[in-house]
């Protein structure tokens, strides 16, 4: 398969690089709060220049570790970032292209051939690629570190693909934050979120979910893996289709710092 004939690759440098170099095994005395810079990567085909028929584009936009917290801390985020990063992109792409490749450049211009190759065996097509990832800490304390990841993906079909996925790590630990490591009260905090998801959605106590439209299991509303502590309290995702129709949306529930202090140990808040 041949590459294509124009590739722009621009990598942007979006935050000042951190202090010192030494590796931390402790908790950083500025306060611990680990500290991120942001990156870019923009790819566009041939076409999308020339403006000769359908093109590509990829934009990944991603953060990396530059201090604060711990060594295992820092350690794991980046290890968790680069590996959703790839698959994301592999997903993409033909396995027997995309498992080959490790990095973001090599996988962003490999995206581009694989729409060159489509385009020249269905010339008739009209509908360009696309691929946004965007990740960012949407939460930076002495305690947790959250990241937000989205994505937003086009390669035909009747609508894009769009995915959002919230992860938390301890910042002393390092460790990735599930529901089981916040509480031991889990039917308290369900209960909380299916309170707001309730009230959010115009819902009564007794209201019937299913009859609502939405698509939990038989037992009744559960909450997902997917969820970040924030300021705010800890916001549960819920993609497209995952719990509801498409014509639903994405649906977000948070549960409020103040209901959550009682049931949950760490001092998030």
């Amino acid at each position: 398969m041949s590459q294509p004939r124009h590739l722009i690759v621009a990598a942007t440098l979006l935050a000042v690089a951190a202090c010192g170099t030494e590796k931390k095994t402790s908790v950083d005395e500025d306060g611990g709060a680990i500290r991120f810079s942001a990156h870019e990567i923009s790819a566009e085909s041939r076409t999308c220049v020339e403006s000769e028929g359908t093109c590509a584009r990829v934009h990944l936009k991603f953060i990396e570790t530059t201090g604060g917290g711990t060594e295992a801390a820092r350690g794991n985020i980046e290890i968790y970032l680069l590996h959703d990063l790839v698959s994301r992109m592999r997903s993409l792409l033909p396995e027997e292209v995309g498992n080959s490749i490790n990095n973001p450049e090599g996988l962003a211009a490999a995206f581009l051939a694989e729409h060159r190759a489509f385009v020249e065996a269905f010339p008739d097509a009209t509908a360009g690629w696309s691929v946004e990832i965007t990740a960012s800490a949407i939460a930076s304390t002495p305690t947790v570190a959250t990241l937000d990841i989205t994505e937003f993906a086009y390669t035909g079909g009747a609508h894009p693909n769009t995915r959002r996925r919230l992860v938390s790590f301890d910042v002393e630990s390092g460790q990735l934050l599930g529901v089981d490591d916040l509480t031991t009260d889990i039917d308290t905090l369900t209960s909380l979120a299916e309170r707001q998801l309730r009230l959010d959605q115009g819902l009564g106590a007794e209201d019937d979910l299913e009859t609502a439209g939405f698509w939990f299991p038989k037992e009744g509303f559960s909450l997902p893996d997917n969820l970040g502590i924030t300021a705010d309290g800890i916001v549960f995702h819920w993609d497209a289709y995952e719990i509801a129709p498409y014509s639903m949306g994405p649906i977000d529930v948070t549960v409020s710092s103040a209901d959550l202090n009682p049931i949950v140990d760490k001092n998030f808040w």
